[in-house]
């Protein structure tokens, strides 16, 4: 049995690991829940009797399963009979390809696409939409109009177009998908409906993986969509009892509402689930200052107590809100307070974050930042030249080729390289010659002088894949994922080299993707979720922006929002909300105004 260290944890940590009922863990900022969701996974790992078994985790991202995964790796456990990734991943691995023979799309075979291919098929369904309609200007349907989602009815809904849009898009919507399945291909969303859609008409599905899962675990959980509570509800009804769920997050950062995301109440879990459930809470917050915590509790929309119990509860931190600054001063704005923070307060630079609420402020800003500050560095995640292909297979590899050889990241590349294999092995390349380790030995021993990005990689991925004996043109999905991952990266690059980001397809840009932050941050607000900084800076605090004006309850968006920003700082706030911003549209444009729940709240700013 594994024990608990008791000076890592705290009572209300320990309950909720130790505890033998079902979970719901409502834990506030900084309140350790990685900590505690890695300790509840250790512990329930070493209770496991039978190696048939899998405890299943269930994270936002991909990278905070990585973490995960190697928090639990460190402290002595076996995570052979650990499975945790993504609800995507999760469905694609346990239940759309397992059962794909049911759906009779998909039974002779289908190809997942990335989020490039379908911006590109939507985009262009989009273009014939408007010409054969005759629709133009602010009339015309684009790609950022057709974000939809499936639901639990198995229907699609359509979650960002204005209500005159609406049937447009799903014209165009149903094209897609018609497209998509004359192609036998799949989209991301789509693996979400094909797992819920075996799940219902195939029960026995559901009754087989409640006898593989003893636990399933999910982290983030204000951020699950209703169709994919439905999906891990589906497995939990059929395992009559057996199953065990233990679901953390922190309702008050409910801040996707907009992507369908939302906390699920505890009566409605229980009767998804079919099981008795205990709500419990994380209250006290070791990452920031009293006067940070009592400042981000006013935008609480979910009634629960926190606590400041860190290493600088009782520093004094600098809280200001500034409404004067105009737009054009904003850049000179943000450069004295990265230097007040710097030589007065002593942070260090990475130390410090600045945030927009959307990536059409972060080009420029970031541009203009460092300019004005040559001397010190940037990290910016919008800069990425691939950021949005997560889920391409050569995406995958260059996370092994892009990372240093160093013992301290071993076993992140070796877990990296054994995602390669899986793949190579899912798309019928046969894999029996190679272990993790021998791939990732292959890697270290190539050697490519190539300052360009992209012919670095494409050099790299050649030389690859002639010592693995490979040949991708061989294999569909390869050669598919291979084109997209290029033709998305070149555009990227040329959009951000527009923007005046003249390094955008250095090499050296590339390696930064994968650094831990050795810079100034500059990200979203959604960006930065789950991340903390000693200094938080965000701008662009304006209503229709923050909240969107898209937003339908724009009270509930924008505490939350405000209450996700000033939870990242440990010592010292700044927020900005500047003057002379325009909208784009009138005559003349009306001037943005200051976010109302801000500017109502009657706090004294320093």
């Amino acid at each position: 049995m594994f024990v608990l260290n008791q000076k890592d944890l705290n009572d209300e940590q320990i309950q909720a690991i130790e505890q033998d009922n079902n979970i719901l863990l409502i834990a506030c900022p900084g309140s350790g829940k990685t900590r505690t969701l890695t300790y509840k996974i250790a512990y329930e790992l070493s209770k496991l009797n039978s190696n048939k078994k899998y405890i299943v985790a269930i994270t936002y991202t991909n990278k905070a399963a990585d973490e995960i995964k190697e928090r639990v790796e460190y402290l002595g456990i076996n995570t052979k009979q650990l499975w945790i990734g993504t609800i995507h991943s999760f469905c694609l691995e346990w239940i759309v390809r397992p059962y794909s023979l049911y759906i009779p799309k998909l039974k002779y075979g289908f190809r997942v696409i990335n989020s490039h291919d379908t911006e590109e098929m939507i985009t262009r369904l989009c273009n014939e939409y408007n010409e054969e309609h005759h629709l133009s200007g602010k009339n015309k349907i684009k790609y950022w109009d057709c974000d939809f989602v499936f639901t639990s009815d198995l229907k699609f809904t359509v979650i960002s177009a204005s209500d005159s849009k609406k049937k447009a898009v799903k014209s165009i919507l149903k094209n897609y998908f018609k497209l998509l399945g004359e192609n036998r291909q799949i989209d991301f969303e789509l693996i979400l409906y094909c797992a819920l859609k075996l799940l219902i008409e195939k029960p026995i599905i559901g009754r087989t993986l409640s006898n593989i899962f003893s636990y399933i675990l999910v982290d983030e959980y204000q951020d699950t969509k209703d169709i994919q509570y439905h999906i891990l509800g589906a497995i939990l009804r059929a395992s009559e009892g057996t199953g065990k769920l233990f679901m953390v997050g922190d309702p008050n950062q409910s801040i996707f509402k907009s992507l369908g995301g939302y906390p699920i109440k505890k009566d409605n879990l229980e009767t998804l689930t079919n099981l008795d459930i205990e709500q419990l809470s994380l209250s006290k917050n070791y990452r920031s200052s009293k006067k940070i915590v009592e400042y981000f509790e006013h935008y609480k929309t979910f009634t629960t107590p926190i606590e400041a119990s860190g290493e600088f509860q009782d520093y004094d931190s600098l809280i200001t809100f500034d409404k004067v600054t105009t737009k054009d001063n904003l850049t000179d704005e943000i450069v004295k307070l990265v230097l007040l923070n710097i030589n007065e307060k002593n942070i260090p630079q990475n130390e410090i974050c600045i945030l927009a609420p959307w990536w059409v402020h972060i080009l420029s800003l970031t541009r203009k930042l460092m300019a004005k500050l040559p001397d010190y560095r940037f990290n910016s995640p919008g800069l990425a030249p691939f950021v949005r292909d997560i889920d391409n297979f050569w995406y995958k590899v260059s996370k092994v080729i892009l990372t240093q050889s160093s013992p301290d990241l071993y076993v992140r590349r070796i877990r990296w390289a054994s995602e390669i294999l899986n793949e190579l092995e899912n798309v019928g390349v046969n894999i029996s010659n190679l272990s993790n380790k021998k791939v990732l030995k292959i890697c270290n021993s190539i050697t490519v002088i190539e300052e360009d990005g992209l012919l670095f990689l494409e050099q790299y991925f050649r030389e690859l894949f002639v010592l693995l004996e490979i040949d991708k043109d061989n294999f569909p999905m390869l050669k598919e994922h291979y084109e997209a991952f290029f033709e998305s990266a070149q555009k990227r690059i040329d959009r951000l080299e527009k923007d005046g980001i003249e390094y955008a397809g250095n090499i050296e840009t590339f390696k930064k993707i994968f650094r831990q932050k050795d810079g100034i941050t500059v990200s979203t607000i959604h960006g930065v979720k789950g991340l903390e900084y000693d200094t938080v800076i965000a701008v662009g605090l304006l209503e229709d922006i923050v909240p969107h004006f898209a937003d339908k309850d724009k009270q509930d968006s924008a505490k939350k929002q405000l209450y996700v920003i000033a939870s990242r700082a440990r010592k010292n706030l700044h927020l900005i909300s500047e003057r002379e911003r325009f909208k784009n549209f009138g005559n003349p444009p009306p001037e943005y105004q200051v976010t109302a729940v801000l500017n109502q709240y009657n706090y004294q700013y320093d």
